[in-house]
């Protein structure tokens, strides 16, 4: 599979089922029993196989249910930037985007997948969780037998075996950990395996982080779209002006 092939299989594989987050008070140090997919906030940066394939996401999670996604994606001689919000699991808004917008505005596909991969070679990395991160720590694991399966709730993928993880994780603060780590994995190709490689860095917040759009936000500027095309929101939704006021209509 070539550079791209790769990369658009990635962005597809995911449905828009989220990983999992969890919320401490703000200022809690991190306790024991949290997980690594518990993060409350996360900013991922991913280096893709070949030149120039590259994607930025940060993920927010709101105490409402909501999650925003900024994305910033690029490939050789292009680079797409946005934002998309899902409202109550059914409401999409996004914006920016530039002529992909009806492609990657409305799709969390991307950032779920490689969200789900990063916090899985985190687990794997540590079994302990964050807690027991209070020092730079290096990663070293190979497993030349267990495949990694991400499943989103409405499809799977993964990397089979042999893998290897390398490279640091940090502290950045009571509530933060800091990442980059070099993913070496098996992609089946053509009746053989091939190496590749991707690099996943990022900064994980399991604090209170505020969620950076308010209710009182206007929709102007925002395209509306629904996972079910026959929610029953979507007749009175030109109603709704603010982010507080279409919440209002989900509930």
């Amino acid at each position: 599979m070539n550079s791209i092939g790769w990369y658009r299989t990635l962005a597809l594989v995911a449905t828009l089922a989220l990983v999992a987050f969890f919320t401490q008070p703000a200022g809690a140090a991190i306790v024991a029993e949290t997980r690594w997919a518990d993060p409350q906030s996360v900013t991922l940066d991913v280096e893709f196989p070949g030149e120039g394939y590259h994607a930025n996401w940060e993920l927010f999670r709101c105490d409402c249910g909501d999650l925003l996604v900024r994305s910033q994606l690029s490939t050789p001689g292009e680079v797409d930037t946005g934002e998309t919000v899902l409202v109550g699991g059914r409401a999409v808004l996004s914006r920016g985007f530039g002529e992909q917008q009806a492609e990657l505005g409305a799709s969390l596909d991307a950032p779920a997948l490689m969200m789900q991969l990063a916090l899985r070679l985190l687990e794997r990395a540590e079994p302990g969780g964050p807690s027991k991160i209070d020092k730079e720590t290096p990663v070293e694991v190979t497993d030349a037998e267990h495949h990694i399966t991400l499943d989103t709730g409405g499809a799977v993928g993964g990397f089979q075996a042999p893998w290897t993880i390398s490279g640091v994780i940090a502290p950045a603060g009571p509530n933060q950990r800091r990442f980059d780590l070099r993913f070496e994995f098996s992609v089946p190709s053509e009746g053989e395996t091939q190496k590749a490689s991707m690099r996943l860095k990022g900064l994980a917040d399991f604090g209170g982080a505020d969620f950076p759009l308010s209710e009182a936000d206007s929709l102007d500027g925002w395209q509306l779209t629904w996972r079910d095309e026959n929610d029953t929101a979507a007749k009175e939704a030109d109603k709704a002006t603010t982010l507080g006021e279409l919440r209002a209509l989900l509930k």
